[in-house]
């Protein structure tokens, strides 16, 4: 006999419920404004999302084909503030090791896994859902760590031991190692296509690329679907986000800037979705668009997703180049700020909704400055 709402929600769910405490369904449940409104495999108004592929641009030469993938890219990247990424060149071999591994991590039990929990002196790591936030919970058990070494080891070998790390901290390095590399050149191809040094933004990300973290969702399957999520609707602080969903399940919702409706995007086999984050919309004067999206879940099938955020050394100032400032149509729309600073400010917040985080650094029409001071 089906269960009604009420017995579903007084379910507990042990795959999201850390050691110290039993989150029923009930505590998943999230604000009604906030339920979704198309299914997670709603793919139909996504389908015109920009794709752009590589095949012809890895070859290192900056001829006509190159130009093009440049400016098809900052196209998208004005228009949607996203876009699909086909033959990016990382191996398919690194990608599925990355998958198998944390699928295997998600798969251990839980005594297990949160002897890699999140701590004061490892403030990333392994959490089932993020309890930090009271309400409105993620349905989702997440590993969260930045592209460093020392704590990549760290993490694994506080859940897998000393001798029995490697295969784990070695896929993640390898891929990071890989993605960083993408990064790199999609910011240089967005830097051509915008008319700046080819250089301009990738400088800024060469010395501290502890800066820089991944993140791993896995999304069980889920009773209340209509009523809970994954994770909810946002935009990412960081410049730039590279995610990896999953090939097989949707789940990806972006809300269209042209008509502020939800989009599902469709899974495509070995692509990436890459996506501008705040900061690179603050440092191209508003010209780039992050993008507020979320997570949805279902009641078939689990999903996971990695997301790969870049973010400059710390003390790098986010300002918008002259190149891409006019006094008269396009004045100067944000204030200068570091990303030491801006990421201080993130964490002072326990929750990102929406582009709140950017929204202190905007300068408002009668505060902006004057000719003479822009220049």
């Amino acid at each position: 006999m089906e269960l009604d709402h009420h017995q579903v929600e007084e379910q507990q769910v042990e795959t999201l419920s850390p050691l110290d405490h039993k989150f029923c369904v009930k505590d998943f449940v999230w604000s009604k404004e906030e339920w979704p409104t198309i299914d997670h495999d709603d793919y139909e108004s996504g389908d015109n999302i920009p794709m752009i592929s590589l095949l012809k641009v890895i070859n290192g030469k900056k001829d006509e084909d190159y130009l093009k993938a440049c400016n098809d890219m900052v196209m998208a990247s004005e228009k949607w503030g996203f876009f699909k990424l086909v033959d990016h060149g990382v191996k398919l071999e690194i990608i599925e090791n990355m998958k198998k591994m944390c699928n295997d991590m998600f798969d251990l039990p839980m005594e297990k896994k949160m002897k890699g929990g999140r701590s004061a002196s490892l403030p990333l790591g392994y959490s089932a859902t993020n309890p930090d936030y009271g309400k409105n919970l993620p349905w989702a058990e997440i590993i969260q760590l930045l592209q460093s070494p020392q704590q990549v080891v760290a993490f694994a070998t506080k859940v897998y031991g000393d001798q029995y790390h490697q295969p784990f901290s070695d896929a993640m390095l390898a891929y990071m190692h890989e993605l960083d590399k993408l990064g790199m050149l999609i910011f240089e191809m967005l830097a051509d296509g915008l008319g700046l040094p080819s250089d301009f933004f990738s400088k800024n990300f060469k010395e501290e690329k502890e800066a820089t973290m991944i993140r791993v969702n896995r999304y069980p399957k889920c009773p209340l679907p209509h009523k809970c999520l994954g994770l909810g609707s946002h935009s990412d602080p960081h410049t730039l986000t590279i995610l990896l969903q999953d090939d097989k399940v949707g789940g990806l919702q972006v809300l269209s800037p042209n008509d502020n409706q939800w989009v599902g995007i469709r899974p495509i086999p070995n692509s990436f979705v890459i996506n501008i984050g705040d900061t690179l919309q603050a440092w191209t004067n508003g010209k780039l668009k992050s993008v507020v999206h979320r997570a949805v879940v279902n009641k078939e099938k689990s999903r996971l997703s990695a997301a790969y955020f870049l973010s400059p050394c710390s003390q790098v100032m986010i300002e918008s180049p002259q190149e891409l400032i006019d006094p008269i149509c396009n004045p100067r729309l944000y204030l200068p700020f570091s990303w030491s600073d801006f990421r201080n400010q993130l964490l002072s917040q326990k929750r990102i909704l929406g582009k709140t985080a950017l929204q202190r650094y905007l300068i408002s029409p009668c505060s902006r400055p004057t000719n003479k001071q822009i220049f």
